[in-house]
């Protein structure tokens, strides 16, 4: 016959497994459906004005971009920026030009990644930019580059060495006319 104590103990034991997942999980359950339903913009604390850049950006596109949903995925270091466009599950970062040279060369600190592209959507000024994975879709980085435009945020990416993106460029050609 099972003692009051040994029933209360096996209860809360229960309840404890139960609970654990559930306090586990972000509300959307997984980080695949939260890039889906948000544009995240990749900054890191190594630099703390790619934050502020970042976070710049989030409440410009939040006017002009709405349905963007644009949120700040702030990494502790650049290296997981670079680890996150190169996987494939991080499409825009602000960085330093010099900072996206060298991931786009995997020199150091990147030395331990494989190289790492990223296009230009916007010239953000202080020698910082809007970068984007290649394979960010054209539409959408024309989108982009037009809300950081009408925003006031940012201008035509010319730094050297760094390839613009298609649609971006697509935008920014328009724009002259």
């Amino acid at each position: 016959m099972p003692t009051r104590r040994g029933f209360l103990g096996a209860t809360m034991a229960g309840a404890a497994y139960c609970a654990a997942p559930a306090l586990a999980h972000t509300p959307y359950g997984q980080w695949v459906v939260y890039r889906k339903k948000h544009l995240l913009i990749g900054a890191h604390r190594g630099d703390a004005r790619t934050y502020e850049l970042a976070k710049t950006l989030v409440a410009g596109l939040a006017t002009e971009l709405p349905e963007a949903k644009a949120r700040v995925a702030r990494g502790p270091r650049p290296q997981r920026i670079a680890s996150l466009i190169g996987t494939g599950q991080l499409f825009l970062a602000v960085l330093s030009a010099d900072e996206a040279d060298r991931m786009a060369r995997a020199m150091a600190p990147f030395e331990g990644y494989r190289p790492t592209p990223v296009h230009a959507l916007a010239d953000l000024g202080g020698g910082y930019l809007l970068f984007a994975a290649p394979d960010f879709p054209n539409k959408h980085a024309r989108l982009v580059a037009q809300a950081v435009d009408h925003a006031g945020l940012g201008s035509e990416p010319s730094a050297p060495g760094h390839p613009v993106h298609a649609g971006a460029a697509d935008y920014w050609s328009a724009s002259e006319q």
